[in-house]
């Protein structure tokens, strides 16, 4: 688990890594280090892909079923992906599996790949557990490839129509879960010949001047209003939302928060006393960044910011209510009126709905307890503390 002080360490090697890049491109010859990890759980035949997420450098991420890590400390690359899917079904049943899972990883040693199909059958054939290339013959009606090497990457299946079967057409082709990695050591330059004779001194030119960063803005002050147990709702300023979890998503497969609308500039605060991690940027994200509150370790997911406080960095302390960043409209969000992105990460886990804890929050209520059972927990049916209950009460 990284610490302040590891952090500030972290950043200090990054730095000179950076200064090292910058030397080694100036010299010409050496290169830096380099790490990329991709990784989705499903590609359905029309391109949609699900869990999609891709890192690069130093960094990490994680979408529905798929984890990558990247890092470049130390001038040393290195990249691990995996992808993960559970009672898997392609064209209406002509082939099903219980798991099928996959890891690569990289680094300047090479490159290895695994991946693993639990209890496969393929046109109502059972073909077992499979654990190494196999192709297999769809009845007719295509093919069929497990566990699948691809480059420097893994297909757990890829199934190809040859013929047209029920509603799906010849042609149709469906992935499941992906990962894909590559990295690669710095390397040095090397060394100039020596000159037979000195040359002839150009004039120095001129140095243009660089451009400065744009600052941070200044947090304004904000009247804090906590609950009994110390929370505060996220936005700061007026708002709207509805309930959009789970709905379907065509970057990321699913809806794993609700987004929070208001205007551009909006303040946004902490939810809780905690810690913050992960600030940076990512293409489909935008600006975005993570709270992890002091007490019960839960985590809550903030994204498409339109830019930080003055005092926002990974490892910062926070206060409930204290300004972390401004809503805004960045990643894949330009298109869409501004708003905050809102997860709910219980235990540092899996998300969970954030609706009713932000109907909570608003009124300056608390969740009851049963409110952090998990989507995907035991049993059947509605059982007496589950979210339904919450959100009953919490509408009243």
């Amino acid at each position: 688990m990284l610490t302040p002080r590891n952090i500030l360490a972290v950043a200090a090697i990054a730095v000179g890594l950076c200064a090292s890049a910058v030397a080694l491109a100036a010299s010409g010859g050496g290169r830096p280090a380099s790490a990329n990890a991709t990784a989705y759980q499903r590609q359905d035949a029309d391109g949609t892909q699900k869990g999609y997420v891709r890192v690069t450098g130093t960094d990490s991420d994680r979408g529905v079923g798929t984890r990558v890590n990247t890092s470049t400390a130390g001038g040393k690359g290195s990249a691990t992906g995996s992808a993960r899917i559970r009672n898997v079904k392609l064209f209406g049943g002509l082939v099903t599996a219980d798991t099928v899972s996959v890891t690569a990883s990289s680094s300047g040693a090479g490159d290895s790949t695994s991946g693993r199909v639990k209890n496969l059958v393929v046109n109502g054939a059972g073909k077992g557990t499979v654990t190494s290339r196999r192709a297999f013959d769809m009845g007719g009606y295509g093919k069929l490839v497990a566990v699948d090497d691809s480059g420097r990457g893994i297909v757990g299946l890829r199934a190809t129509l040859t013929r047209d079967y029920q509603n799906y057409p010849a042609g149709a082709s469906v992935k499941i879960a992906y990962a894909a990695t590559s990295a690669g050591d710095a390397v040095a330059p090397p060394p100039q010949p020596k000159a037979s004779q000195p040359k002839a001194s150009k004039p120095a030119r001129p140095k243009a001047a660089k451009p400065k960063p744009a600052k941070r803005r200044k947090p304004p002050r904000t009247k804090v209003l906590l609950t009994a147990k110390g929370y505060v709702f996220p936005v700061y300023g007026k708002h709207n939302y509805s309930d959009t979890f789970g709905a379907a998503r065509a970057d990321t497969g699913v809806h794993e928060g609700v987004d929070i609308f208001a205007s551009a500039g909006t303040p946004v605060v902490a939810v809780c006393d905690g810690s913050l991690n992960r600030v940076g940027t990512l293409p489909i994200s935008g600006n975005r960044l993570w709270v992890k509150c002091k007490r019960g370790g839960d985590s809550f997911f903030y994204a498409h910011l339109s830019s930080y406080a003055t005092d926002t960095h990974s490892g910062a302390k926070v206060d409930a209510g204290q300004v972390i960043g401004f809503v805004g409209s960045t990643g894949d969000a330009e298109k869409t009126p501004p708003h905050l992105h809102f997860e709910v990460h219980p235990g540092d886990g899996a998300a969970v709905d954030p609706y009713p804890f932000l109907r909570a929050w608003e009124h300056r209520r608390d969740v009851p307890a049963a409110a952090w059972v998990r989507a995907n927990g035991g049993g059947a049916g509605v059982q007496p503390g589950t979210l339904v209950v919450v959100r009953d009460f919490l509408d009243r």
